[in-house]
């Protein structure tokens, strides 16, 4: 009987993307092993370190030391306020200017196209600028130009990119959306916070739709970090870590389950 590939679909969440790490830690802690990747935005850059190579130890440690000062790069407010070639360099440095063929595991990224309106997903070519793409949050960073189109964060179109993982065959899908909110949204402080916010709305809308695709979902409790608290990237990577841990004895339920009805089916 053939395999069963599992595939992880890693959504957004500016600074509590890290939560990414905790949760892979808690799959590699009950022997889940990862065939597949997707990201968006910020899903994207934790996918592509793991995808490349990047130990959980090493992400947690390079987490640790992220500020946004790094990735940000400030550029006159005509389409954004900053330059997302930061986020570019910032991946050339840890990974290599890599392409997709070269990368450990099969990684899709999702970006928005605000030349069409539509999804552009990234399966080759330049990893570097797929994931800059995807995290470019619109107003705050510029898009990215691309083949003559302006590309922004994947959220915006596909915040848990369940359906790309569709490209590399049939499989075992889990989901991870980190911006699930749970109670009432907390009253925007400052203009970033809005730009957060409303960002968070679009996208939890289009989560809502891709989270059917699933196979099984994973929704930390992250509502007590800011998306800007960058600072407290080993609290959240912590936090991923315990929320993931919890649903790991239901999610090895749901593997074997599958596992049992392709097994059914083959007979």
């Amino acid at each position: 009987m053939k395999r069963l590939g599992i595939g992880l679909a890693l959504s957004g969440g500016t600074a509590k993307s890290v939560a990414h790490i905790g949760v892979i830690k808690a799959l590699e802690e009950h022997k889940i092993g990862i065939d597949y990747l997707s990201g968006t935005s910020g899903g994207s850059v934790v996918g592509a370190f793991y995808a490349a190579g990047k130990s959980v130890e090493e992400m947690e440690r390079l987490a640790g030391g992220v500020r946004w000062i790094k990735l940000a790069g400030l550029t006159l407010p005509k389409l954004g306020f900053l330059s997302s070639e930061n986020i570019r360099r910032f991946i050339v440095n840890e990974i290599g200017d890599i392409e997709f063929d070269d990368l450990d595991i099969p990684l899709a990224v999702v970006a928005a196209d605000l030349s069409t309106g539509g999804k552009r997903v990234f399966t080759e070519g330049d990893v570097a600028v797929a994931c800059q793409a995807s995290s470019s949050i619109p107003e705050f960073y510029t898009p990215v130009e691309l083949d003559g189109h302006s590309l922004v964060d994947g959220g915006l179109i596909e915040y848990v990119p369940l359906e790309p993982l569709g490209a590399f065959g049939s499989m075992f899908k889990i989901g991870v959306n980190l911006g699930y909110e749970r109670g009432d949204l907390k009253r925007p402080r400052n203009l970033i916070e809005v730009m957060m916010q409303v960002t968070n709305f679009i996208a939890q809308q289009n989560a809502a739709v891709s989270e059917d695709l699933a196979d099984f979902m994973i929704r930390p409790d992250l509502e007590e970090f800011s998306p800007l608290a960058l600072h407290h990237a080993p609290d959240i990577i912590e936090k991923g870590y315990r929320e993931a841990s919890k649903v790991m004895p239901d999610l090895k339920a749901a593997i074997r389950a599958r596992k049992k009805q392709g097994a059914k089916k083959s007979l």
